[in-house]
This record gives structure tokens, C-alpha cells and sequence, in this order.
């Protein structure tokens, strides 16, 4: 036997497994030493671009710089490298005043003072003009001259609009629809309006096999996102890998294009896990705090799952959900179809994108694969009926308990004696997966 664990909310549901079982983890790279020199090169000798400094100190202060940084549902560790960034500004002459930080919300909900702080800290909070980006708000966006290839009209935040610096920060990661995470999608869906984030996420699109985890070339989302983020494209990027704990362990900062393609290149060496064939049974989780903070969340660890599980199969998800299911119009669409295939066919023939169908569009992909009754969630964030509704199989219906720790004991309990191949993924998302001899979905 042996100890290993599922990611959940804050804390780890420790499990004790056959030694035979696969533990899927990615290589945590070295957490960066030295990390302040380290930020202070990455800004003064950037990837592809002048450095920052010079960028800033060459533009017009009486239009202000703003930078653009991810919600709190990422964890990136803004408090680490923000105020390096800041002082350069400052030392380029742009005062407090003449700096705002943009929330990249996309359709997410507005930031509260405890989570601005706990995003950006107690002394950036108080000191600089922090804003919320409201894709709703007519008012608060700026059309843009030209459409996409695939022709979408676009309006981007106002603030970013009329900036005289743009920067962009966050971190990379793969991503279920976009490929990897970073760069061109802090624009795009990050701090764009409805209709263009309902064009980005439209049935076609997402129903794209290429709008995968770990693909950019030919990923229509990946194309979509970039060609909107040249559009009103960003002087600089800031963009970070982390470990399992949220520290830095690669600075990738310069040019938009360039210093995201270094950065996916070094997610693409670490965080790859290869298997030769399928799996069973894959128990894995929404990927912790603050990603499994929803349920809409947590459909992440199910995708990257169902990369490694053959046709048929089980997937056994632990997350939170301590935000519920997510926005209401997205509870609203899960509960008004009992067949996923009605829900897939009624958006096929639509030419309106409903708010949040997308994240559901993805999520059919692996009820597809496994079906409902073998997509099964353990959580204490949803009740049991309430999950029913998700299109998943409530933990409580299988093993008749309701507190999360004995679900999940009771299912590696009945799996230990199994003869099927059983894979463990204890971060969820956070992972690339390569199953060789299967298509993805």
C-alpha cells in the first residue's frame, strides 16, 4: 500500500492505495531562488521586447497604465512579483494615480475588498485604482474597429481601451478548451465584452475536437483569442508557472506571443504525463482552492480526466463546490435538460450562445465517454439532489454516506480488490494529459 491524496478546497483527502495503482503527478519544478533578482531581470531583459522600464518611461503619463490581472479564481501569486512591477512604473514616472489594476473577470462574478486583498494585498488594495471588469456593461467597453476571422464583433474594457500602457499578467497552465492558459486570454475572455465572449465560447468553437487541453496549433479558441488580443495588442506580459503550492517556478515576461510560447514550452516539459493506454477508473479532483471553489469549476478536473479514461469508464471527482453550482444562468441551463444529446443538438441549431452553456458543452464530452452514472462527484459543497441536476452521480448514491472523507474511502475500499487499471490524479487540472494509444474524446 501506499499514501497519496486528492486536492480539496484548502486542505488534501488523504488515501491509502494498492502499490499497483498509477499516481498521475506532473514534475514539480524547483521553486525559483533568488526569486526578487530574479523578477527584476525578467522586466529588465524581457523576452522579445525592450524592457519595461524603457517601454514605460517612453510613453505619454497623462494617459494611464493599467494592468491586467486574473481573478480570484486563479491562483496566482500576484503579491510575489505586483510590486516589482509597480515600482518600475513609478520609476518610469507614472504616479499611483496614473496606474489602474483591471480584474480579468471574463463572465466571472466581481471581486469583494477581502478577495482584492487577498489577491493583491493589504497595501496595493489601499493605495491604487483597482476595477472590475463588467462584460454586461455596455457602458464599460469599446468596440473595436475590425471582426475576427471567424467574425466576431469585438469590445474590449474601456480602461484598457484608452490606456497609454497595457500589461498583462497571470500564469500558465493547460487548459480544457484554450490549450494552455496565459498570454492572449487575459484579453480574451479575460476583459472582453458578452457578445464577444459568447462568440469565443459559441457551440462551434467549443464542439471543436482541436479546442483541446495542450493544443494551439489548428485550437479555433487558441486562433480566436489571439486574433481579439492583437487587435488592442499588450506592450508587455508578466506570466508565471507554479508548483503544487503556488509558488513561482518560471518568469515569463516580454512579448505577448514569444514569452507565452517559452512559457508553454516549459509546461509542456514539466507538466506532461504520458500513459500508454487508457484507464478504467480515474479518481481525480477540481484542483483545490481556489479552482473546485464551484461546481462549474470543478467540469476542469473532469475533462483533463477523461483523457485517460477508456470508453465506458469511471471517473470518481472530489471538489468543494463551497460556491455551489456556479452563476445562474448556468444552473438554469444544467436543470432544464435531462438528455445531454438534447442540449448538444438545441445549440447546434441555435445561432444565439446562451450565458455559460459552454462550460456544459465541454462537460458532455466526458458524459459522453463514461456516461452519468459513471461520472461520480464527492462533495459537501452540493446536496445530492442538486448534483443530480449536474448531469453526475452523487458520491452519497453509491456508497450511502454524506460526509466526504468516508465516500472516499468507501470507494477506494471497493476498488482495492479490483482487477481493473486505476489511475489517481491528485491535483486535477493541473496536469497535461497524453494517453497514446486513444483519441482524446
Amino acid at each position: 500500500m501506499k499514501s497519496t491524496y486528492l486536492s480539496y478546497d484548502k486542505n488534501k483527502l488523504e488515501m491509502r492505495i494498492p502499490d499497483h495503482w498509477a499516481v498521475l503527478t506532473p514534475c514539480d519544478p524547483p521553486v525559483i531562488s533568488g526569486l526578487k533578482e530574479k523578477i527584476s531581470e525578467s522586466l529588465a531583459n524581457p523576452i522579445g521586447t525592450d524592457s519595461l522600464l524603457t517601454i514605460a518611461s517612453q510613453r505619454d503619463k497623462s494617459k494611464p497604465a493599467v494592468i491586467v490581472v486574473s481573478d480570484i479564481t486563479r491562483p496566482v501569486p500576484n503579491k510575489d512579483f505586483l510590486p516589482y512591477i509597480l515600482d518600475v512604473l513609478q520609476s518610469a514616472g507614472y504616479s499611483k494615480s496614473g496606474i489602474t489594476i483591471l480584474i480579468a473577470t471574463g463572465m466571472h462574478v466581481p471581486s469583494t475588498v477581502s478577495q482584492r486583498i487577498e489577491l493583491l494585498g493589504a497595501d496595493i488594495v489601499g493605495n491604487f485604482r483597482i476595477v472590475d471588469h463588467d462584460a454586461k456593461d455596455p457602458s464599460s467597453v469599446v468596440k473595436l474597429p475590425s471582426s475576427t476571422s471567424s467574425g466576431a464583433v469585438v469590445s474590449i474594457n474601456a480602461d484598457y481601451y484608452h490606456a497609454g500602457l497595457r500589461i498583462l499578467t497571470g500564469f500558465i497552465e493547460p487548459h480544457f478548451m484554450a490549450g494552455f492558459s496565459g498570454g492572449r486570454k487575459s484579453i480574451c475572455p479575460g476583459i472582453v465584452d458578452l457578445r464577444t465572449l459568447r462568440n469565443f465560447h459559441g457551440s462551434e468553437i467549443m464542439g471543436s475536437p482541436l479546442s483541446r487541453m495542450g493544443k494551439l496549433k489548428g485550437n479555433p479558441c487558441h486562433r480566436e483569442s489571439l486574433e481579439v488580443a492583437n487587435m488592442l495588442r499588450p506592450d508587455f506580459i508578466f506570466n508565471v508557472t507554479i508548483n503544487s503550492e503556488s509558488r513561482i517556478t518560471g518568469i515569463f515576461a516580454g512579448d505577448m506571443e514569444e514569452a507565452h510560447e517559452r512559457g508553454v514550452r516549459f509546461i509542456r516539459e514539466t507538466m506532461t504525463v504520458a500513459v500508454e493506454s487508457p484507464f478504467d477508473v480515474v479518481l481525480t479532483s477540481g484542483g483545490g482552492y481556489p479552482l473546485d471553489t464551484t461546481f462549474y469549476q470543478s467540469v476542469k478536473g473532469m475533462v483533463a480526466a477523461g483523457l485517460y479514461v477508456r470508453a465506458g469508464g469511471k471517473i470518481i471527482v472530489a471538489s468543494s463546490c463551497r460556491g455551489g453550482i456556479g452563476s445562474d444562468s448556468y444552473r438554469k441551463i444544467m436543470a432544464r435538460y435531462d438528455d445531454y444529446k438534447v442540449f448538444l443538438r438545441d445549440i447546434s441549431s441555435s445561432d444565439e450562445t446562451e450565458l455559460d452553456q459552454w462550460e456544459f458543452q465541454l462537460h458532455t464530452r466526458v458524459i459522453g465517454k463514461t456516461g452519468y452514472d459513471n461520472l461520480i462527484v464527492i462533495t459537501d459543497g452540493i446536496s445530492a439532489s442538486e448534483l443530480r441536476r449536474c448531469h453526475v452521480t452523487p458520491a452519497e448514491d453509491v456508497t450511502g454516506e454524506n460526509d466526504v472523507e468516508v465516500q472516499l474511502r468507501k470507494i477506494v475500499d471497493s476498488l482495492k480488490n479490483s482487477k481493473e487499471k486505476i489511475a489517481v490524479i491528485p491535483r486535477g487540472p493541473y496536469i497535461l494529459p497524453v494517453c497514446i494509444s486513444q483519441d482524446n474524446y
